[in-house]
């Protein structure tokens, strides 16, 4: 394996914290920041990362329906069917509450 790539392999294998750290020295100070770091994350399909900015997002501001809607799509890509679901469900409840 070249330098290059065992480089790229640790990047990937660290937390979204520590990657937000690395590169751009900051941490997202919000649940809108998180949302935009974990859709970044999930555009290049480095999905764990995505989903761990959407749970610190959500966690920020529950009702983020946007969030648990794209860290389902997340949890499918890395086959976390349970989590896919339960982040599903909550999406429909915040966008439809009185359904």
């Amino acid at each position: 394996m070249s330098v290059a790539a065992a480089e790229t392999n640790k990047e990937s294998q660290n937390s979204s914290e520590e990657w937000l750290l690395l590169r751009i020295g900051v941490l997202p100070r919000n649940s809108l920041g998180w949302f935009r770091c974990g859709v970044g994350f999930y555009n290049k399909k480095e999905y764990t990362k995505a989903i761990e900015c959407f749970e610190k997002s959500v966690e920020l501001d529950p009702m983020n329906y946007n969030a648990f809607q794209i860290m389902a799509r997340a949890c499918i890509a890395v086959n976390r069917k349970d989590d896919a679901i339960s982040a599903l469900k909550q999406s429909v409840m915040l966008d439809n509450p009185s359904d």
